[in-house]
């Protein structure tokens, strides 16, 4: 399909997505079924066709369609740069957020995203996951799986120096000992997560957190 027909088929496909979806899906799976090519303009087509469709599915609560397109995907997302590759990542497990008891999935989908990104030697990208799963875990009341990977991460993070990425962890393990009503162990987590917070420049929402764990 030439570069000019792919940008035109997206734009018909965009067009179609509330009154047509069907047709549309069957546009956007066309355009993925071919390699995203190597120019920027091929792998921007490529993108929001992998995005659109994913949106589809979200809105219209296909959640099993939604997990298989993420899975089906990646190997073509490893040929784009590895920031790229994980932003992708992200968006698409973010789509799960607007369909309604899909945690389950979630851990699934998360776990299988993890296997790869090791498979991948993507470790940016996995630890990005694991946070994601650890969150997961919380939503699930999974808290005693979620200290198990926490504490494998803080060993991990705190080894690289890696202190923004540290901040967040440590928030996430003193929510999980206030949550097991583990309150000196939660303060203490807080303690660290602040500690940590104060030598690196910490995005509003997490120093939100922060302040809100804080009371």
């Amino acid at each position: 399909m030439a570069q000019e027909d792919t940008t035109k088929r997206l734009a018909e496909a965009k067009a179609l997505v509330k009154d047509q979806p069907a047709k549309a899906e069957k546009i956007y799976q066309e355009i993925l079924t071919q390699p995203p090519g190597s120019n920027d303009k091929a792998i921007r087509d490529f993108e929001s066709a992998l995005i659109g469709l994913g949106e589809l599915y979200r809105d219209h609560k296909r959640t099993q369609d939604l997990a298989n397109l993420i899975q089906q995907t990646r190997d073509a997302l490893s040929s784009f740069p590895r920031a790229k590759t994980s932003k992708l990542l992200r968006q698409l497990l973010d789509l799960f957020h607007g369909i309604p008891n899909t945690v389950d999935t979630q851990v699934a989908v998360t776990k299988s995203c993890i296997e790869w990104a090791v498979a991948q030697r993507q470790g940016f990208l996995r630890q990005n996951l694991e946070v994601r799963l650890v969150g997961l875990y919380m939503q699930k009341q999974s808290y005693y799986d979620s200290l198990t990977l926490i504490n494998t991460l803080l060993k991990e993070l705190k080894r690289l120096d890696d202190k923004l990425v540290l901040v967040e962890v440590q928030l996430l393990e003193s929510k999980v000992y206030h949550a097991l009503g583990n309150v000196p162990k939660g303060r203490a987590a807080l303690t660290s997560a602040r500690t940590s917070a104060a030598s690196v420049y910490t995005p509003p929402l997490l120093q939100a957190g922060l302040d809100m764990q804080s009371g």
